[in-house]
């Protein structure tokens, strides 16, 4: 039995064990049925008791509904949960959901002013049946998860919703609350604008909306402050010892977690460990730093060091170079002046100039800081900052004052935290392709939910360029030819420099647009909101409103709906399908059309120095739109095996530290 308490003290909740919260004969058993499909009959059994329900008491008044959903979240609470019991007790407690999703569906067109769809409550039962469900873009997932939260907040136990950025979780906690207070269920958003001093009342709530990376910082700093996990006993004595005035844990425990853009959080997110860090006035360090700076800059590129970016950044100095470096290591202060660490200190250097780009990985904010820029969403992250002064590299290679370099003092990984939900699930309307990854990783099922309304989105053959500024030309003459038939248009990039250059090349032909990307992120909810309307222009990074519908104004459906324009592929289809999701929701007319050139940089990535040598040759053949397409799937197969191996190996490593200091202790 898990341990819990009330209030604001941390519950202790261990790893999920198979053994100890959900034996390993009912995970197959679930997987069975999904295979067998009788996990889909007993759903769509249980959407016939919800559409009782709500017949039922359609005509219950305010205060009635109120006591009848207070009451149905206390019977479920101690009648337990589906997937923890057998026969018909499990039967049972499914009629018992039915009639409580019933008497939330009426709730929320009462208080929401909307009505869940059979796609919405299938997706809630899912979820809390604990799989990973695909809805299609516009189907209504933030409804789906709030049902599903009310859900799992009758246990009274910490739920907390994971969404893909800040923006988003203040959003749909907002739009949420409302329907939630209905059963007196405390709804609420920890961002990274909380205060430290608040974080402990927002997660005392029941339901609590954040980002995975609030999520695991905060329990990082838990486990910091309580000396690491402690078995329940342990953890009671610790508590007690605490005095009035002491600090305490701001978290209740990890019971249930809903992954909202699960793709993005679970995979995408997954690739670096998230490490809380302190800043180690390290004076020696940045003495280095600018002295390998100075000494970069009488080195010659190619003859004292070679550079290549992939599959990893590789710097290699030529012996010239190691002459070169060796003759300046005065310049270094004497712990670096041994040959191996002053190539050391002078290849970050390097690095800064050659491997990160500015307006890519990173931009300079109005304060002179370095801030780093998420490669998948093209959003700023605040607050982090790289290791091993690199950090300080660059803001030596931009004549910025350098920071304090940063002390690791605690790090986990996004799916060693996951794993220690009790209850994990989530949706997404890109998880094609990574199924078997998520249950490797998860232990988690994918379950596709069939659409309420036909797509009618108009996807193009895919149009290839042999030269990025004949592909640049063709993109500025489509948004041109969309402006003026008044057809709205989306140009979806994944550089922040690309939005700028088309920026402006669109203000020199005259055409009025808007611009998303993680220097213009303030105004994203009012652009997402206008580029429906018609010939509304918007430039964006991957950010483009993810988790928001841009609504078609009048005279846009007439003018065949919005119009996504790809501007180069990406490192996965699953990001391709997210930007064309944009158009043609809900059964909403769309188009979409990708562009690519023969000299993309993904294609260069993905297949190396072989294709860079034979790119001449295969120029006829590639430029057939099929044979193109083909190219860019084989480009994307690659890189996205070697982005799953990467998050093996990190996962695996993790995982063996983890032992070694449990061993340790």
């Amino acid at each position: 039995m898990t341990p819990t308490t009330t209030g604001t003290v941390l519950a202790w909740h261990p790893p999920r064990d198979p053994s100890a919260t959900r034996p390993l004969l009912d995970e197959w058993r679930v997987r069975l049925e999904i295979l067998s499909g009788r996990a889909r009959s007993d759903t769509a059994r249980e959407l016939g008791f919800v559409k009782a329900s709500i017949d039922e008491h359609a005509k219950l008044t305010d205060t009635d509904l109120r006591r009848q959903l207070a009451e149905s979240s206390r019977r479920l609470r101690y009648a337990g949960a589906p997937y923890d019991a057998d026969g018909g007790r499990r039967a049972e407690m499914r009629a018992l959901r039915g009639h409580l999703l019933g008497l939330w569906a009426i709730a929320s067109k009462r208080v929401l002013g909307m009505t869940p769809h059979d796609t919405q409550i299938t997706a809630a039962l899912e979820m809390h049946n604990g799989h990973l469900v695909q809805l299609s873009p516009g189907e209504g997932k933030t409804l789906a998860i709030g049902m599903t939260a009310a859900l799992y907040a009758a246990a009274r136990r910490p739920c907390h919703v994971v969404t893909a950025n800040d923006y988003l979780a203040d959003r749909d906690a907002a739009l949420m609350r409302p329907l939630l207070e209905m059963a007196g269920f405390g709804t609420v958003a920890a961002t990274a604008e909380t205060p430290m001093q608040q974080l402990a009342s927002c997660y005392a709530q029941d339901i609590v909306y954040a980002t995975g990376k609030q999520l695991l910082a905060d329990f990082l700093r838990d486990s910091l402050l309580i000396g690491g996990d402690k078995r329940p006993t342990q953890r009671l004595l610790w508590e007690m010892q605490r005095g009035p005035g002491d600090q305490k844990p701001v978290g209740r425990g990890l019971w249930a977690a809903i992954v909202d853009e699960a793709d993005s959080v679970l995979i995408d997110e997954a690739t670096t460990p998230l490490i809380i860090s302190s800043a180690d006035d390290n004076p020696m360090l940045v003495e280095a730093v600018l002295a390998g700076k100075q000494i970069f800059e009488s080195l010659q590129h190619e003859e004292d060091y070679v550079v290549k970016t992939e599959p990893v950044p590789d710097i290699r100095f030529t012996a010239r170079g190691k002459e070169r470096i060796d003759e300046m290591s005065f310049m270094l202060p004497a712990f670096w002046r041994f040959p191996e660490r002053a190539q050391g200190v002078v290849s970050l250097s390097v690095m800064a100039r050659h491997v990160y780009k500015r307006d890519r990985q990173y931009l300079v904010d109005e304060e002179g800081k370095v801030v780093i820029v998420d490669e998948a969403t093209g959003r700023v992250m605040a607050g982090r900052s790289w290791s091993h002064g690199i950090h300080q590299a660059i803001e030596a290679m931009e004549g910025l004052e350098l920071s304090s370099p940063p002390k690791t003092v605690a790090r986990m990984t996004f799916q060693n935290f996951f794993k220690r939900y009790h209850r994990l699930c989530g949706a997404s309307g890109t998880l094609q392709g990574i199924e078997r990854e998520l249950r490797r990783s998860y232990g988690l099922a994918v379950v596709p939910v069939a659409p309420r309304v036909p797509s009618r989105l108009r996807q193009e053959a895919l149009r290839v360029f042999v030269d990025p500024d004949t592909r640049f030309e063709a993109v500025v003459e489509e948004v041109r030819r969309s402006h003026a038939d008044a057809t709205p248009v989306l140009v979806g990039t994944r550089k922040i420099a690309d939005t700028e250059r088309l920026s402006q090349a669109l203000a020199q032909a005259g055409i009025g647009h808007h611009v998303l990307n993680a220097k213009h992120h303030a105004q994203e909810a009012l652009v997402v909101e206008r580029a429906g309307t018609p010939g509304a222009v918007t430039v964006s990074t991957n950010m483009a409103g993810r988790g928001t519908d841009i609504l078609l104004g009048p005279g846009a459906v007439e003018a065949g709906g919005l119009r996504v324009l790809m501007f180069e592929p990406h490192d996965a289809r699953r990001i391709e399908w997210q930007l064309y999701g944009r158009a043609g929701r809900q059964g909403a007319p769309g188009s979409a059309v990708g562009f690519m050139c023969l000299k993309d940089e993904m294609l260069m990535r993905a297949m190396g120095i072989v294709y860079a040598r034979l790119s001449p040759l295969l120029i006829p053949l590639a430029l057939h739109p099929r044979s193109g397409a083909a190219l860019v799937r084989l480009a994307q197969v690659l890189l996205q095996s070697k982005a799953a191996a990467q998050r093996r190996r990190l996962a695996d490593r993790e995982s063996k530290v983890a032992g070694q200091l449990s061993f340790s202790e």
